[in-house]
C-alpha cells in the first residue's frame, strides 16, 4: 500500500513508515495500527477526548440509513467526478463511517484513498468493512481536517462531504493541479423532513465561495426526489442533520411515529483546483 509513504507524524511532521503493526517517525514516536486497521493521528491532548466526532449511536445511525439506498445518487456522482479527475491519491475529509471514502475506493481508476475523521468510532467501522472486502488500497486514520496527517504537495484530489471546508490545509496538501470538491445541501434539499419539523419549511441558503490559492472550475447540482421508508430510517437521516441539534424537542417529538416522508434531494458538487 503506497499510503504509508504520505503520511506525517502529528507531533513533528516527520514521515511516518510502517513497523510491523505501528507507525513511526525518526522523532521516535510511534503510533499503533488497531486490531480494526486505523490509527489515531490526532494531535497529543486530543486523542483521548471522547466527545470528538460521532459516538458510536451516531455512526450507526448513519450506516444503518445508508443502507436504505436514499443517498445512492450522490454517491454515483461523486464517484463519477472521481473517475473524472483520475487522481492516484485521495483524501476523503470527514469521512465519518466511511460510506463514500469505501465506494471511492472502489471506483474504475481504483486511488489510494484515505478517510480522516475526528470519531475513532467512524474510522474503526470504515477499517473494519475495508478489511472484510479487501480493500488494500483504502486506510482510515483519527484525525482533524484541520490538520491532516500527510505530507504537503502529496494528495490529488480532497473530497469534502457535507463537512467544514479546511481550504488552508487542503492548499497545503494538494498538489500543483490538485482539486477538492465541496459536496453541500442545495436549496431544496430535505424539504420534506422540514416540512414534518417546521410550521414553515425554509429553503436552505447557498454559498458557492471562493478559497485563497483555488480556481473554481464548475458547479454541478444534483436533485430528485426519494420516499424514506420506516421509522428508524427517517429518524437516522434527521440525527444526521444540523437540523438534529437546532430543532426543539417538542419539535424533534412531531418525528415520533412517522414512518414514510417524501423529499427532495438537491446537492451541490462545487469544484476548486489548487493555481
Amino acid at each position: 500500500m503506497n499510503i504509508f509513504n504520505h503520511l506525517i507524524c502529528p507531533v513533528c511532521h516527520l514521515p511516518l513508515k510502517r513497523v510491523e503493526n505501528s507507525l513511526r517517525c525518526d522523532g521516535r514516536h510511534s503510533f499503533d495500527i488497531s486490531s480494526s486497521g486505523y490509527v489515531n493521528l490526532l494531535k497529543p491532548g486530543k486523542k483521548n477526548n471522547a466527545k470528538a466526532g460521532d459516538g458510536k449511536d451516531m455512526i450507526k445511525a448513519r450506516t444503518d440509513f445508508f443502507k436504505s439506498g436514499a443517498y445512492q445518487e450522490i454517491c454515483q456522482k461523486i464517484c463519477s467526478l472521481v473517475n473524472e479527475l483520475k487522481p492516484t491519491l485521495v483524501i476523503d475529509a470527514g469521512c465519518g463511517e466511511g460510506y463514500y471514502a469505501e465506494n471511492i475506493a472502489k471506483t474504475d481508476t481504483s486511488p489510494d484513498v484515505i478517510g480522516v475523521d475526528m470519531s475513532k468510532f467512524g474510522c474503526e467501522h470504515g477499517a473494519k468493512s475495508a478489511k472484510r472486502q479487501g480493500l488494500e488500497n483504502l486506510f482510515y486514520s483519527v484525525g482533524s481536517i484541520f490538520d491532516l496527517p500527510v505530507s504537503d504537495n502529496s494528495v490529488d484530489l480532497i473530497v469534502n462531504m457535507f463537512a467544514p471546508v479546511a481550504s488552508d490545509e487542503f492548499y497545503r496538501a494538494l498538489k500543483q493541479g490538485g482539486h477538492f470538491i465541496v459536496a453541500s445541501a442545495g436549496i431544496d434539499h430535505l424539504d420534506g423532513l422540514k416540512a414534518v419539523l417546521y410550521d414553515e419549511v425554509y429553503k436552505n441558503e447557498e454559498k458557492i465561495l471562493n478559497y485563497n490559492g483555488f480556481e473554481l472550475i464548475r458547479c454541478d447540482n444534483l436533485k430528485y426526489t426519494v420516499k424514506i421508508c420506516g421509522n428508524n430510517t427517517v429518524y437516522n437521516l434527521f440525527t444526521m442533520t444540523p437540523y438534529y441539534h437546532r430543532t426543539s424537542l417538542e419539535d424533534k417529538k412531531k418525528l415520533e411515529g412517522v414512518n414514510e416522508i417524501t423529499t427532495t434531494i438537491e446537492v451541490n458538487f462545487t469544484i476548486y483546483r489548487k493555481a
